[in-house]
């Protein structure tokens, strides 16, 4: 393998001669400069992330798998992948003594991916070739059940890889002088800004395709990350300047930011959540496609929307469970199934004849779904996800749209077949929909995180302590004759809409809801769709509570 560093000196002596540095780069390090080029020259497929169900099979199927975390101590110790070992990022580069040789198979992780993925590009400008990002972070490996562990794993010291000592300085610079916050500005705050004290610079480094398609930030410029560094030029003079970035989601910001902190630049931000949590908030955008006419807007109430919703509801809340669903599935050729897991998840095992459709991509694909009125199955891997695509479809007017209770799980559990042959579906016409209903339904289901908004109940019960939610029970009255979870306001789910007065006003207040899982997605969404910041639900709903010892109260 040719070392970084050989690689870098041959860059620097041929680059005077084929591309002369911006003024704005002159006083830079030749060799650091060209480190940066080289790496956003040769972005890494899918920008380097790894989802959290396809690390758990590679370190099934990879026992020299490299696992590190990069959150700090505290975090570290409280749980953590097992045999994952500890670094934390801003120590990151000053101990590459504890990572193997630069070829070797590594994963970082933090909280949410925000860290990690400055790990992730930090090590890549290093020289390292296999270092990939785990997507959602360990928020989205709890979200899934995944193992966990409070045992600690020590990486032995070894040598440092060779890497060259000007690029080596250049990275630890600015993974030692990350902020607190890790560099990260919320969606509203930027919004302040923008009015009160803009930045110098305001970035979008997404594709032209997504910045035409989807819109921009008022007085961004466009400058993707594929080609990021070829625009240093025009980058402001003063490495102190206030700089912000932004992408879809947050990953590709990050990536770019961690460029630019490299080169010396010294308050650069990324947006937290990207775009995505830009207009999802509401916050004003410019281009993309036509907002629907003033009077659409006036006359669109989504209270009104959710409260006739809870209100048509059926007894069921429109769940089935898994018996009743393997004899609709047996006896009616004409219901379609949607399975709303990953692509990796679907492969593995599915209902003969469900299509794959992703939860966060339902709307994007309404052509491959029947009429409004036809029977739609919707099933994922718990019953949580497909819960969600199915509030979005009957908001939408899919009203024969169900969810599956406990999912595959239950399927695979009662014994029911399943097959790897894939099921396709020949696009139609997309149904006519309310276009500000599907606009709020299309941004939301576009923003949905892993981990999709659920906490377990060790969690609960620990925030309890530390930081305590508002709970939410919304089951029936008989059913919490038996005790609530100690400090819960009860609503049932049917009355929820009407009680919005008993919701806690703050709308940035952290709220767990519970139900036994499916009814307390409904009240979630709700809330979430109508501007609250921090709403999660129970996994396993109350019985996952019980099931952990927790107590309930009576009085």
């Amino acid at each position: 393998m040719r070392k970084l560093s050989y690689l870098l000196l041959v860059l620097a002596l041929a680059l005077p001669l084929a591309l002369p540095f911006a003024p704005a780069l002159a006083q830079e390090s030749a060799t650091v400069v060209a480190a940066l080029e080289t790496y956003n020259e040769n972005l890494p497929a899918g920008y380097g992330n790894i989802s959290v169900a396809d690390l758990s099979v590679e370190m099934i199927d990879k026992p020299d798998l490299v696992l590190v975390d990069v959150r700090q101590p505290e975090e570290y110790a409280e749980a953590h992948i097992p045999g994952a070992f500890n670094i934390p990022l801003r120590e990151l580069a000053q101990t590459l003594d504890k990572l193997p040789d630069l070829d070797a198979e590594i994963v970082v992780y933090c909280g949410s991916a925000f860290r990690s993925s400055i790990a992730m590009t930090s090590l890549q400008v290093l020289g390292y070739t296999n270092v990939r990002n785990m997507a959602g972070g360990f928020a989205a490996w709890q979200g899934e059940e995944f193992a966990t562990t409070t045992d600690v794993t020590e990486a032995e010291a070894g040598d440092a890889p060779e890497v060259d000592p000007e690029v080596l300085a250049a990275v630890d610079a600015q993974l030692a002088g990350l902020p607190q916050g890790w560099g990260s500005v919320k969606a509203e705050d930027l919004n302040v800004e923008l009015i009160e004290n803009p930045p110098a610079l305001l970035i979008d480094v997404r594709t032209p395709t997504e910045w035409e398609e989807k819109g921009y930030i008022a007085g961004a410029v466009n400058q993707p990350l594929e080609q990021f560094m070829s625009f240093a030029g025009e980058w402001p003079e003063d490495k102190d300047a206030n700089i912000v970035i932004y992408c879809a989601a947050g990953h590709r910001g990050n990536m770019a930011a961690t460029l630019m902190r490299t080169l010396g630049y010294t308050n650069v931000r990324n947006l937290a959540g990207g775009f995505g949590a830009w207009s999802t908030a509401g916050l004003p955008f410019e281009g993309g496609e036509p907002a629907p006419a003033e009077a659409a807007v006036e006359e669109f109430d989504p209270v009104a929307l959710w409260s006739d919703y809870l209100a048509g509801m059926p007894a069921s809340f429109n769940a089935v469970r898994v018996g009743d669903a393997a004899e609709q599935v047996a006896s009616n050729p004409e219901l379609v199934i949607v399975d709303v897991r990953t692509v990796d998840e679907y492969t593995e095992g599915h209902i003969a004849g469900a299509l794959n459709i992703p939860l966060t991509e339902v709307t994007d694909h309404l052509d491959m779904l029947p009429n409004l009125d036809d029977p739609i199955l919707v099933v994922c891997g718990s019953g949580h996800r497909s819960a969600m695509a199915m509030v979005a479809l009957n908001l939408l007017g899919y009203d024969g749209a169900t969810s599956m209770l406990s999912g595959m799980s239950a399927w695979t559990g009662a014994g029911y077949d399943v097959t790897t042959e894939p099921a396709e579906a020949e696009a139609g016409a997309a149904p006519e929909v309310d276009p500000a209903v599907f606009e709020m339904v299309d941004a939301y289901m576009k923003a949905i995180p892993a981990g999709f908004y659920t906490i377990k109940a060790d969690d609960l019960n620990l925030a309890l302590i530390e930081n305590p939610p508002a709970l939410i029970d919304v089951r029936t009255n008989s059913e919490v004759e038996q005790g609530i979870i100690g400090g819960a306001t009860h609503i049932e789910l049917r009355e929820f809409m009407n009680r919005m007065g008993d919701w806690p006003e703050d709308k940035t207040q952290p709220v767990v809801v519970y139900a036994l899982g499916h009814r307390s997605v409904i009240a979630m969404m709700a809330m979430q769709m109508l501007g609250y910041e921090d709403v999660r639900s129970l996994a396993g709903g109350v019985n996952a509570w019980t099931g952990a010892d927790y107590p309930l109260v009576t009085e």
